[in-house]
């Protein structure tokens, strides 16, 4: 009885309020340019050259700034992590290549806080231009890229896909007022589509288009290149996407936009648009040959047509719809992802996703985080408050002295909160030394009556 009550009063001395003996903080920004399903954050962290640029904030003697170039040596040293064990993720073998990029963040003692991670050049608009340490490239991205990135085979795969991005960055930013907030920017996009899906009508009009060039090169006549490639893929810009649906800014797109959405209406357009613009322009060359030519050229023509214009008839539902199912099942390319996590707000560029929902293998690139801030820390006045004083003169009227404290995050006083609870404490010992006493008593008596 006396061991239960001492450990249960002990335990009531101790349990004030968790806040009284937490660490406070007062501010705190994280910029991570990597972060996969693959490896835990608690993994990255524990390696140096991997860990994020963890700004945190819990004194306020002065902002707390931390940038820290991701290490290209460690990420290529993770070449050999694969997704499913079919593709590398990272390096020139992989699915990401990325350029020069940063980690930054910053945890300012007035309580607000920012974060950035991604390519050096964004820092001149998402940061009002800090200059950050430059960290190696992870492998070769496409010249003129920020970041490339290759997922699926040509071969194997019904489809195969290659993204380059002019630029890949996020920023995240808490006021101190508490306000939070993110963004990121892409830039630009280029994507080259293939593989067995997008070669079927690509491999067939291609031969057609070349009888027609050597009809043109034959009559004299300028003879523009095949717009497709011998390799049958399909290229696509920002703008190819945008009439195929893609909002007009793709620096401020929908929270979690998947950019693959809007690939197969953009293919059938693309591969409509060329065939037919590049048989038009032959068309307009017919009156400028010689008459003798004219037959010949007047029939390549016509029987590329023939073979052209059944293809483009079936390039609609039907052709989109198993595309966009073979995308789905491969990759998804998510943009603008925004997570709020126990007052943390992330700000996520790019979110890969590997295998059908990314159930494969999921990468983030470019991630900054802020929050949860505290605000700053509120120091003791020298001059009391017309509150104060009169609490002072009030207790000082009672015969208590003393200064009023407060236990942090409660507002209230110090004394009201411990008080209580030592009381409680107290009562218990002493019950527990009642009840031991009362138990002793009576087995001394039991002991002389026998």
């Amino acid at each position: 009885m006396l061991a239960a009550s001492l450990a249960m009063g002990t335990t009531l001395a101790l349990a004030v309020p968790a806040s009284a003996n937490a660490q406070t903080i007062v501010s705190q920004g994280t910029g991570r340019l990597v972060t996969t399903s693959l490896l835990t954050t608690s993994i990255l962290d524990s390696l140096p050259t991997l860990k994020g640029a963890d700004a945190v904030n819990t004194t306020a003697a002065g902002d707390v700034i931390v940038d820290r170039p991701l290490d290209a040596g460690a990420i290529s040293g993770l070449t050999a992590l694969s997704a499913g064990g079919t593709a590398m993720l990272f390096g020139d073998a992989g699915v990401v290549r990325l350029g020069a990029v940063g980690q930054y963040g910053r945890a300012n003692n007035d309580g607000s806080s920012m974060a950035f991670s991604g390519t050096v050049a964004s820092t001149v608009v998402m940061l009002a231009g800090p200059a950050l340490t430059r960290g190696g490239p992870v492998g070769t991205p496409t010249t003129g890229s920020a970041a490339t990135l290759l997922v699926g085979n040509p071969v194997t795969d019904p489809v195969a896909l290659k993204a380059d991005f002019v630029e890949l960055s996020a920023s995240a930013d808490q006021s101190a007022a508490g306000a939070q907030s993110g963004g990121y920017r892409l830039g630009a996009l280029g994507l080259t589509v293939g593989g067995p899906l997008v070669a079927t009508p690509v491999s067939t009009i291609r031969p057609a288009l070349d009888a027609v060039i050597a009809a043109l090169a034959a009559a004299g006549a300028p003879a523009p290149s095949n717009p497709f490639p011998a390799d049958f893929t399909m290229k696509l810009t920002t703008a190819d996407l945008q009439a195929a649906g893609l909002p007009s800014d793709l620096n401020d797109l929908p929270a979690d936009t998947d950019l693959t959405q809007f690939i197969p209406l953009a293919v059938s357009n693309q591969i409509t648009r060329e065939a037919n613009d590049y048989l038009a322009t032959a068309t307009a060359a017919i009156p400028g040959v010689p008459v003798g030519m004219r037959p010949a050229l007047t029939l390549a023509i016509t029987t590329a047509r023939a073979i052209v214009d059944p293809i483009v008839m079936n390039l609609g539902s039907a052709f989109q719809g198993l595309l966009g199912i073979a995308l789905r099942n491969l990759t998804q390319f998510t943009v603008n992802h925004r997570d709020v996590t126990a007052g943390t707000f992330t700000e996520t560029a790019l979110r890969i996703g590997l295998g059908p929902n990314g159930t494969t293998a999921q990468v983030d690139l470019a991630s900054a985080s802020v929050g949860p801030n505290a605000g700053p820390i509120v120091q003791p006045t020298t001059t009391p408050t017309t509150t104060a004083t009169t609490a002072a003169a009030t207790a000082a009227s009672r015969g208590d002295t003393g200064t009023t404290a407060t236990l942090a995050h409660t507002g209230l006083p110090l004394e009201s909160q411990l008080v209580p609870w030592g009381t409680l404490a107290f009562a218990l010992l002493g019950a527990g030394f009642a009840a031991f006493t009362l138990t002793a008593n009576r087995r001394r008596r039991a002991a002389s009556g026998s």
